[in-house]
Parts: structure tokens; sequence; C-alpha cells
């Protein structure tokens, strides 16, 4: 099976890092923080998947 190249680390510091700065700007979109919520249980998803399909 060929290993999967994808950093999941970097994925999740960066879902983080862009929901703290829409926060930050004081009234954050209601739509802009249900997309990151979203694209946070994707990745999870996504890394589950990759584990499974490791073992």
């Amino acid at each position: 099976m060929k290993h999967s190249s994808i950093d999941f680390n970097k994925i999740s510091q960066a879902l983080n890092g862009t929901l703290e700065a829409i926060q930050g700007d004081g009234d954050p979109s209601a739509e802009a923080l249900e997309s990151l919520k979203n694209a946070q249980d994707e990745l999870q998803q996504a890394l589950s998947f990759s584990m499974s399909r490791v073992n």
C-alpha cells in the first residue's frame, strides 16, 4: 500500500489558526464558523479513515 503524504497535523493547525483569526475579528460570520467546524469534522473523519487503512 502506498503511504499517504497528507500531514493531518498541519491541516489541523491551519484550521485552528483560521478559526482563531476569525473569532479574533470581533463579529465572526456564522457561516464561516460553520464551514470551519465542518472542515474540522471532515478532517477527523479523514484521519480516522487513514488510520483504519494502515491496519
